[in-house]
């Protein structure tokens, strides 16, 4: 089974492979019905001769539905930071928020100079029936 890096990284730059992850994180429920997220990632690949991989899967028949980026010597990947607002409006309906911010590090500064850094955001409602 090849892993979707959704579950983990909802900014979806890395995956599993070749990488060290130190996070710290922390969960919040200032009422029943919402939950707070925060997490901050501190993203290394394992040796400096790794690849960066990219990717969400097996999807495509000639990339495996991943790619790798070299690392130019580098390990540092990027530090991640995001928050998540989850509140359940009903009993079939909930909302999500989702920011992520990220500060990239060696390996994305030598593939990136001039833009290094990104973020993405979501709104998000489930309907259940």
């Amino acid at each position: 089974m090849m892993p979707t890096p959704r579950p983990y990284a909802r900014i979806p730059f890395f995956n599993l492979m070749n990488n060290e992850d130190i996070h710290a994180g922390s969960l919040f429920r200032p009422h029943a019905r919402m939950t707070i997220n925060a997490e901050a990632h501190q993203l290394n690949l394992s040796a400096r001769n790794d690849l960066w991989y990219q990717g969400g899967g097996v999807f495509q028949p000639w990339t495996f539905g991943y790619v790798g980026r070299q690392s130019y010597g580098n390990r540092g990947l990027a530090n991640l930071y995001d928050i998540n607002v989850d509140v359940k409006v009903t009993k079939n309906l909930s909302l999500s928020a989702y920011f992520g911010y990220i500060k990239g590090r060696g390996v994305v500064r030598a593939i990136y100079p001039d833009e290094p850094n990104g973020s993405f955001g979501y709104l998000e409602a489930t309907v259940r029936f």
